[in-house]
């Protein structure tokens, strides 16, 4: 039963996703009711399974993960406004949250995978643009976030390790 939450949380996360991503795409804003909403129910089902398995790592790693995710996005936000959108730091406080699951180290890979997807894009828009282009992060962060919960489920399990 436990597990069944971590799916529920990673299926809606999954939806909301790629919702998020479309609109990213298309208007260069992440609403923030659909990120703290699927933060809300992802936290949610994680609390439920983390009593029903009666183990707490997996919360632990949850709450670092979103603080370590937002806060270093944030930083480059509040750094530089213009280089970063304050919907993209709430949606690494979501994607913090999700793979923190599987302890803050799985956050930060999900948080870097994105950065890394990212990166070819921004070099060629970069190049023909100029360093004032911007492009949307958001499906980035979530494609990079999408491929360590795959790699995690698959390697680690749906319950988190005590590590």
């Amino acid at each position: 039963m436990a597990e069944s939450l971590v799916i529920a949380a990673l299926g809606v996360w999954a939806v909301s996703a790629v919702r998020l991503a479309v609109i990213d795409f298309r208007t260069r804003t992440l609403p923030t009711r659909i990120i703290w909403t699927t933060a809300a129910i992802v936290w949610i089902l994680y609390v439920v399974s983390s009593l029903l398995s009666g183990r707490p790592d997996g919360l632990v790693g949850a709450a670092i993960g979103a603080a370590i995710g937002g806060g270093a996005l944030a930083l480059v936000h509040f750094a530089h406004p213009p280089s970063m959108g304050f919907g993209d730091v709430r949606l690494a406080v979501l994607h913090g949250l999700l793979c923190g699951w599987w302890g803050w180290e799985i956050a930060l890979t999900g948080l870097a995978a994105g950065f890394l997807l990212a990166l070819p894009q921004a070099l060629v828009t970069l190049f023909r643009e100029g360093i004032r282009a911007s492009r949307a992060l958001g499906p980035y962060l979530i494609a990079g976030t999408a491929a360590v919960v795959v790699w995690s489920t698959v390697t680690l399990g749906l319950s988190p390790s005590s590590s």
